[in-house]
């Protein structure tokens, strides 16, 4: 295993163990993959919750193979969901209950709280960027030039 993958597990593990003892933890979003959701430059807040209290539709995070995701449920067994970003067209592999970290209970963007409940609005524009990677850029310019977020908001 390189340096680069070990340090990436590592991370996981640590707000893995911060969110199992806090109850929730805080991460800013990287990806555009759950655009127009989350954007990158938000901050989520993640809390903890038994595996029996997710719906599909929630926002999890999940880590899998070294890495941290947070993608929408789009389907759940007894002993795992699917998830999928909202603009990306094809669904994640199965995680376990284990691997799911929390749920997102809201995303702090330009100073402001906002829940994560799907719009109308959303799932069109996510229709949209599932089906054009152009799209996807332009939004994404258009976010970055309108400004995203600046400041992690204390707990």
């Amino acid at each position: 295993m390189d340096e680069e993958t070990q340090r990436r597990a590592v991370c996981c593990e640590l707000v893995d163990e911060v969110a199992r003892t806090s109850g929730e933890v805080r991460l800013r979003v990287t990806g555009a993959s759950m655009l127009p959701a989350l954007w990158p430059g938000d901050v989520i807040a993640v809390q903890r919750c038994a595996f029996a209290e997710l719906d599909p539709g929630q926002i999890v995070l999940y880590r899998q193979e070294g890495k941290l995701t947070a993608h929408r449920i789009q389907r759940i067994s007894p002993s795992h969901v699917i998830t999928r970003g909202d603009s990306v067209p094809a669904c994640d592999p199965p995680v376990g209950a284990c691997g799911v970290v929390g749920r997102v209970a809201s995303i702090f963007r330009n100073g402001r709280s906002i829940q994560p409940e799907r719009s109308f609005f959303q799932r069109t524009v996510s229709s949209i960027l599932r089906r054009s990677d152009c799209c996807t850029r332009i939004a994404l310019l258009l976010g970055s030039r309108l400004g995203g977020s600046e400041e992690i908001p204390a707990s």
